[in-house]
């Protein structure tokens, strides 16, 4: 148990916070080894934590201490499975607003922890080692923009597979509100049984993303927008299915977390060129 623990790297008076985060962290099913240190790492983790083939380096001290937060975060910029490094500091301890603003420019998470083991995220810690580069929203329209600006912030915080589920519901969204557009001016058929079939407002309604790529891919008079979508809808539904339906296996997580980056331009692109 981690009680047993003794840590030679952290001063006695952290100790129990140190325990008590271990006991959290193994609640939530992370395996966990203390004082851990490999030829590599810049200096010991205080607690590294694995699960779903990720890595988490917890790191503790009685103040934040911004340069060793750069050491680690240097460090996980260089590794190649997907790692995250938080500073663990007392509950209760005082820190500056340009101390957490670094912190999270370094990508570091900040959590203060009590005796307890309660957690207390200042900031979020992100995938030091994901290469993605979001597309600016100020190019689209107001509505887009908007969603955008609610969907950004959730890859700023380091959650980039709800980032992109979101970004997955907003093209399916708009998406769907084009060909019912489309629909409303009877400009939609597509290769029936018996002949070209004309497809209804209801039918629209309830097409799955992956079913509104067949109707963009199939329509006999397509469009561009319609390659467009077609070529799109089909290249992020795999990976959508995926994480919508839980089916995140570690292989599977990281495909999308190699392809999220070019989805989301191929998501931004489809936003941007949708008529009105």
């Amino acid at each position: 148990m981690s009680a047993k623990v003794q840590f030679l790297t952290v001063p006695s008076e952290l100790q129990p916070i140190v325990h008590a985060c271990m006991a959290a962290l193994r609640g939530r099913g992370f395996a966990l080894k203390p004082e851990h240190a490999e030829n590599d790492y810049p200096e010991s983790a205080t607690i590294l934590a694995r699960q779903s083939g990720e890595q988490h380096f917890y790191i503790f001290d009685a103040v934040v201490k911004p340069k060793r937060a750069e050491l680690w975060a240097g460090y996980g910029r260089s590794c190649s499975k997907p790692t995250f490094v938080v500073h663990c500091i007392p509950q209760g301890s005082t820190i500056s607003g340009n101390t957490v603003a670094r912190l999270r420019t370094l990508g570091v998470g900040l959590t203060m922890v009590d005796n307890t083991g309660k957690l207390t995220p200042l900031t979020a810690p992100v995938d030091l080692t994901l290469n993605l580069q979001l597309p600016p929203h100020d190019r689209h329209r107001a509505p887009i923009k908007r969603a955008l600006q609610q969907i950004h912030p959730i890859f700023e915080a380091g959650d980039w597979k709800r980032g992109f589920e979101e970004s997955c519901k907003l093209i399916e969204k708009t998406a769907r509100a084009y060909l019912l557009r489309e629909v409303r001016a009877s400009m939609v058929q597509i290769p029936g049984a018996k002949g070209p079939k004309t497809l209804t407002e209801t039918q629209v309604n309830k097409l799955t993303l992956g079913q509104l790529a067949d109707v963009f891919c199939n329509k006999l008079a397509p469009k561009q927008i319609d390659s467009l979508l077609c070529n799109g809808l089909k290249r992020i539904n795999p990976d959508r299915i995926n994480i919508a339906h839980g089916k995140m296996t570690t292989r599977k997580q990281n495909r999308l977390r190699g392809n999220v980056g070019r989805h989301m331009w191929a998501i931004d692109n489809m936003l941007l060129k949708i008529p009105v």
